[in-house]
This record gives structure tokens, sequence and C-alpha cells, in this order.
């Protein structure tokens, strides 16, 4: 059996959904976890909205596909090419002021 690594959002909804079917109220939950999960614990909202989506049927642990602008802006080529830029600036800085 391969190990995959579930995201910790992921391992805290499923968490989420089995206490809420074994009727644990959000508040519950919300404590039990931030003691479990300290500050990696998903934010209040987070509970009650997955409390109440796991309560109407939802059986998934995933988030929907959405129609949001994928996050495209912060990519090992783009965070290189910003370091370079700086590098740049601060070489070309120094040889001026001197």
């Amino acid at each position: 059996m391969s190990e995959e690594k579930v995201h910790a959002s992921v391992e805290q909804r499923i968490i989420i959904k089995f206490l809420t079917k074994e009727g644990c109220k959000p508040s519950e939950i919300c404590s039990k976890m931030k003691r479990q999960y300290g500050e990696k614990t998903l934010s209040n909202v987070s509970f009650y909205k997955w409390s109440s989506e796991f309560k109407k049927g939802k059986e998934t642990e995933e988030n929907e596909p959405h129609e949001r602008r994928p996050r495209t802006s912060v990519t090992g080529e783009k965070s290189d090419r910003v370091d370079a830029l700086i590098w740049e600036n601060r070489i070309s800085s120094q040889s001026v002021a001197q």
C-alpha cells in the first residue's frame, strides 16, 4: 500500500465529517482540533461550513471545482526571476554609490 500524504486541510475535513456523523457540534469539533493541530487548524468558519455540508449529505472532503483564476503568480521560475532582478538592482545601486 502506498503512503500518499493527505493535505492537512483534507485530513481535518475527514475528521469533521466523522465527528459530525457521530453527532458532535462544530464548536466541540473545533476545540478538539485546535488541541491537536494548533496553528495548523482550519478556521472556525471552516468548521461550521464543512459540518453543515456533511449534515446535508456531502460525501467528499475535497473542494468543489471553481471558476476562480488559478494561482499562477507564485512559481519557482518567477521567484527566481524576481531574485535575479533584486540582485541586479542591488549591484547597480552599489556601483552608482561608489
